[in-house]
């Protein structure tokens, strides 16, 4: 672990582009500084924003004996009473359960008897077993220990229903007491949002379960199956999957009729579609063209998934800076990390632990580091700053997804989620991505403070990965809370340092494996960079006159409408 020196003067870079004093003045004053003199209260804040600070924190939860935070071990646990620590130590108020900093989270956690489980084709000659985690891995079924089943087959592209786009795989089929057979993803002539919206796996689950569907196996497109192949997958399939538990005892998000969930590996698919009258081979051209044509499939699937269950705890922990307005301390802003990583698993070149230094230690320390910027103000902002370190995010949002159906203050109240996960410091802060800023006014304050600072705001590099429902944020949109998911952009700022290389490579052969680990060299100023941004965009968020808005007709605002569409 190294600390790389940003050249420049070491006190706060303040550049003034593109806005008036006024506005600039404004913008301060919500952070605490006077109007006759703008930098006071908050220059203390950005100066004291520290490489070593977020090095330490880093140094602490992606360390061995964090045991790769696995949501609802030991090492998790360690975590969160740091956090929770570091939130005492600030001087924070406690907002989880019974006065505490800690949100109990209850969970169902179930894993696949992989010997007891199996998938058998008939209909095309004799019959083949598929070999697991050769052909395909089965995920365990979240309530019960064991269901066979006999199904016949049928393709279904994408599995999407889109009707304000006069689209839908399932048009002149019958699905009903069928698997379908589905490719992960949206078509890309789709706009942004509703292909981020219809690539979500819960809103595909939910069509073919109201369509009579009773499982699905699913597959990566060909361009997402060459940047993450089946193999490279595995692993993480191995890992126990959550559910949280509610009030009555119901599992969130599991229904009964839903009776299988499985992804086809290459070599599993070509057995799939063997003597069907598209071959595989054109039916992933077919999607890679975005049009792909359902048909029935002349297989028989015959499945059994063996399932164990165990009920177990995580946390979120949560703490508060009230607000200084006596208005609109009752209202707020909410920042978002998860603290939750991969655990540990099988080795790697010799190394079991998923440390998960950049996935998501890297989120979690910027986010005390903000906290520490916001209690050295003068006076805190007007709306008050909600901390939420959340639990389970790598197995399926479950921290966050609860927190917003249990919430610790009124849902109503929360103005907007900034959220952080992953903050790569590959190389010097020149840009940045907001996911999700785009749809709301979120995206003002966003620019104000990438200009104040000498940052561009940069456009997703990446639409086809959807990411903007692939972190903790989406659980706030989907109860109607504006949000935005910040990243460090590609921009280097050295025409001989390739960002994007360096990123891509990064993806490939570090994310989600133990060399995510604080073997890693981090550009720590371009980490302070980052914080001072995610600083700054809290402070005008915060003091602002009006609350966030979704724009006027932004496809999530209209979709989510302040409450749970799906």
């Amino acid at each position: 672990m190294r600390l790389t020196q940003t050249p420049g003067h070491p006190e706060v870079r303040l550049f003034v582009v593109g806005l008036t004093l006024a506005t600039v003045s404004s913008f301060l004053v919500s952070c605490g500084a006077s109007r006759t003199d703008p930098l006071e209260g908050v220059r203390p804040s950005l100066d004291g924003i520290r490489a070593t600070e977020i090095a330490r924190h880093m140094g602490v939860l992606a360390d061995d004996a964090m045991e790769g935070r696995f949501t609802g071990t030991e090492g998790y646990r360690r975590a969160a009473e740091y956090v929770a620590e570091r939130f005492e130590e600030l001087g924070l108020e406690p907002a989880g359960d019974d006065g505490s900093f800690f949100q109990t989270v209850p969970l169902r956690q179930s894993e696949l008897r992989t010997e007891d489980s199996s998938i058998e084709l008939t209909g095309i000659g004799e019959a083949q077993a598929l070999r697991p985690y050769v052909d395909y891995y089965l995920a365990p079924n979240m309530l019960q220990e064991e269901i066979p089943l006999v199904a016949q087959t049928v393709f279904v592209g994408f599995g999407v229903t889109a009707p304000e786009l006069d689209y839908d795989d399932y048009e002149g089929i019958d699905v009903r007491g069928k698997i379908v057979v589905v490719f992960g993803g949206a078509p890309s002539f789709f706009p942004n949002d509703e292909r981020a919206y219809y690539s979500s796996g819960r809103v595909k689950r939910k069509n073919l379960r109201e369509r009579g569907a009773v499982g699905a196996l699913w597959m990566r497109t060909p361009e997402m199956e060459e940047r993450y192949p089946f193999e490279k997958s595995i692993q993480n399939a191995r890992i126990p999957s959550m559910r949280w538990i509610d009030t009555a005892g119901g599992v969130q998000d599991a229904h009964p009729e839903y009776r299988l969930s499985g992804r086809l590996g290459p070599e599993g698919a070509k057995k799939l579609f063997r003597g069907g009258r598209i071959p595989i081979e054109q039916v992933r051209a077919a999607v890679a063209e975005d049009r792909p044509e359902p048909f029935e499939l002349p297989v028989t699937i015959s499945a059994h998934t063996a399932s164990r269950h165990s009920a177990i705890e995580s946390s979120n922990v949560v703490a508060i800076l009230p607000g200084s307005d006596p208005e609109l301390k009752n209202e707020y802003v909410v920042l978002s990390a998860h603290l939750d990583h991969l655990g540990v698993g099988e080795p790697v070149d010799g190394d079991s632990i998923r440390n998960g230094a950049y996935d998501n230690a890297s989120g979690i320390a910027i986010m005390l580091e903000v906290a520490r910027a916001a209690v050295r103000l003068s006076e805190p902002p007007p709306r008050s700053l909600l901390f939420l370190a959340v639990t389970g995010e790598e197995r399926g949002l479950l921290g966050s997804d609860y927190f917003v159906h249990h919430p610790s203050v009124p849902l109503d109240d929360m103005v907007a989620d900034i959220n952080l996960d992953m903050v790569l410091m590959l190389h010097p802060l020149r840009d940045v991505v907001a996911f999700g800023a785009e749809h709301s006014t979120l995206l003002h304050p966003l620019e104000q403070a990438a200009h104040t600072l000498g940052l561009s705001v940069a456009p997703d590099p990446y639409p086809e990965e959807v990411i903007f429902v692939r972190s903790d944020q989406y659980s706030f949109v989907r109860k109607g809370i504006p949000s935005v998911f910040l990243v460090a952009g590609i921009d280097s700022g050295d025409p001989a340092v390739d960002g994007k290389a360096l990123e891509m490579n990064w993806f490939e052969n570090i994310y989600h494996t133990p060399q995510d680990d604080l073997t890693q060299e981090f550009d720590f100023e371009a980490g302070v960079d980052f914080t001072r941004l995610n600083f700054l965009m809290t402070c005008l968020v915060a003091g602002a006159p009006e609350r966030p808005a979704w724009n006027e007709g932004d496809f999530f605002g209209e979709r989510f409408a302040g409450e749970d569409a799906e």
